[in-house]
């Protein structure tokens, strides 16, 4: 008798027949889905989701802070409803994030005393 291929597949395989549950991604849970029966053969078996995670980089850019003016530091850009600031580092950014939340509280602070 041949082995049915039933581990590590693509979808859901019954271990005795052979079916395939075309909608296994349905099934609610985590990694264990537990005791499912099966359409066909109307025997019970033990289904696990066996979950991947991969990972993936991105090199980050470095240069010259347009603040600070530190040298070959990582850069990023911060853009928000309340301005946009490229080729900063780090701290700056960090400083930059900060004032711009502060801004955008107090603005809509004051649309709120406005609409009173």
């Amino acid at each position: 008798m041949n082995e049915l291929k039933h581990k590590y597949t693509n979808e859901i395989v019954c271990p005795y027949c052979g079916y395939e549950f075309s909608d296994s991604w349905e099934f609610d849970g985590d990694e264990d889905l537990g005791l499912i029966e099966c359409e066909e053969c109307d025997k019970s078996f033990y289904a696990t989701r066996d979950i991947e995670i991969t990972y993936s980089t991105q090199k980050a850019k470095y240069g010259t802070c347009k603040v600070c003016g530190a040298k070959e530091v990582v850069l990023e850009n911060y853009c928000s409803s309340m301005g946009n600031h490229d080729h900063m580092c780090l701290r700056c950014g960090e400083k930059e994030k900060q004032k711009l939340r502060k801004k955008y509280f107090e603005e809509l602070e004051s649309y709120k005393e406005e609409k009173k």
